[in-house]
């Protein structure tokens, strides 16, 4: 079991003072915490910092701010929790708004999380909800965020079901009847519990303060993460991902029906197409959106590649820096990244199921190089946008770290996997796309970040895409 200490005195969790100066406190004063298990004591004082998604993510116990700008502006905001796997119970508990510096600390008390509160159990569907001086409601939830309306008031209301959904179609259905608990968040902070330090939780575009961060590290060489962008080798260790099986291997191959496809080059009508996803010989072009109908009838109807070449010109050796490249998408059925030294006209023959990521929106899966095992994704409407980040210092760990939300938001989810062909100094990235399927790749490193940060450098030069399609 893995252990670790935390420098916040027993004295001060669990006893009074006197009882602790008369008996002594065990291991010095500092608490043990088993990270295979949840937590069973939180009450004390605890010194917090603000923190990013960057380096570290939200587990166990974190503390949110009400963001009266972005919150009221938009009307309203979500906490999510991701992976489903692991997230067996949320409480979103309401405390005392503060600054947190360090002659203000947080102070849990017992019944901090049971004057009011939020308490999601979402593989039974259940919510319950309590205000001060109320009784405690009991309703149904079934979506992997809450989802709160909130006024320039701060009055905030909670969206519930009445009964819990039988299918998709009965949930869809319920929720456009819009039913909501109300619950007053003025000069409140979040204080937002999870049963597992491995269920990450997020509140979109909002500052953050662990609870645990300081306190659970230990040298961290060779594990990941170490983090992806610094050389640090002290890490949050109550963090730590669950990587997939070293020994494991791809072996199924869910689109196998591609290589009975000949494999055209992208020239239409004796012109080259460009990689844009509208067919035929012009793309759509800047001044026209993409949910104009007839760009939609226009978008090319057979699976298509767009393949981007990367190299990195020389060995770069820039403090901040990354590897990394985003893919949006949009109205995209599957698509199979096939990232390799190989080029595309090589796939009936040179293809290894080792060198592909497959992502079935609309079935809510992905399937990683590692392994055939199918791991979940979010609803496709909050799946618009995936980053890409591989450590910048070369390794024989070989992870792909990856992020994925909204386009509109930030990123939300995250989740790793190793695939070594990222450590060479050049390969190919093919995009393969199902028919009608929109996806535009960037590298611009702050295009989708939620924290603030100097700008920095893409180590991997991509180059100009080019288009090929799969015919029969």
């Amino acid at each position: 079991m893995m252990t670790t200490r935390m420098i916040f005195k027993v004295c001060v969790l669990l006893f009074a003072v006197t009882k602790c100066l008369a008996q002594g406190a065990p291991n010095n004063g500092e608490i043990q915490i088993p990270l295979d298990k949840p937590l069973s004591i939180l009450h004390g004082e605890y010194q917090i910092d603000k923190n990013d998604m960057d380096n570290y993510r939200p587990t166990w116990a974190s503390v949110w701010k009400i963001d009266e700008q972005n919150d009221i502006n938009n009307g309203f905001f979500h906490i999510s929790f991701w992976p489903p796997n692991y997230c067996h119970a949320i409480y979103v508990c309401p405390v005392k708004k503060d600054n947190y510096y360090d002659a203000h600390n947080l102070a849990i008390a017992e019944s901090t999380c049971e004057e009011r509160y939020v308490k999601y159990y979402p593989h039974a569907d259940k919510l319950l909800i309590k205000e001060s001086g109320q009784s405690e409601v009991k309703k149904y939830w079934a979506r992997n965020r809450l989802e709160f309306i909130i006024d320039d008031q701060l009055i905030s209301k909670v969206h519930v079901l009445s009964k819990s959904p039988e299918n998709h179609d009965e949930f869809t259905s319920a929720v456009d009847k819009g039913e909501t608990v109300a619950m007053n968040l003025k000069d409140t902070d979040l204080l937002i519990l999870t049963n597992s330090r491995m269920c990450q939780v997020n509140k979109i575009g909002s500052t953050y303060y662990p609870l645990f961060r300081k306190a659970v590290q230990k040298d961290t060489k060779g594990l990941f993460p170490k983090w992806l962008n610094d050389r640090r080798t002290q890490v949050a260790t109550d963090y730590l991902p669950p990587v997939k099986e070293k020994d494991a291997k791809k072996s199924i191959d869910l689109l196998a029906y591609l290589k009975t496809l000949d494999m055209k080059n992208g020239v239409l009508a004796n012109r080259e197409k460009t990689c844009e996803s509208v067919g035929g010989l012009k793309s759509a072009g800047r001044g026209r959106k993409k949910d104009n109908p007839l760009i939609q009838k226009a978008l090319f109807k057979r699976v298509s590649v767009n393949t981007y070449p990367v190299h990195i010109p020389n060995d770069q050796h820039v403090s901040n820096a990354y590897k990394m490249f985003t893919l949006s998408t949009n109205k995209c059925h599957w698509f199979r990244l096939w990232i390799t030294q190989l080029p595309i006209d090589q796939y009936k023959t040179g293809m290894k199921l080792s060198e592909t990521v497959d992502f079935f929106l609309n079935e809510g899966f992905y399937v990683s190089p590692q392994s055939d095992v199918a791991y979940p994704l979010p609803g496709v409407s909050e799946l618009t946008k995936f980053k890409f980040t591989v450590s910048r210092e070369p390794s024989n760990e070989n992870y792909v770290d990856m992020v994925f939300g909204e386009m509109q938001g930030n990123p939300i989810y995250q989740d790793q996997f190793k695939l070594p062909v990222t450590e060479s100094t050049s390969f190919n990235i093919h995009v393969i796309k199902a028919p009608g399927c929109d996806i535009e790749m960037d590298t611009r490193t702050l295009l989708w970040n939620d924290y603030n940060a100097a700008v920095p450098t893409n180590m991997w030069e991509i180059g100009k895409c080019t288009f090929n399609f799969f015919d029969e």
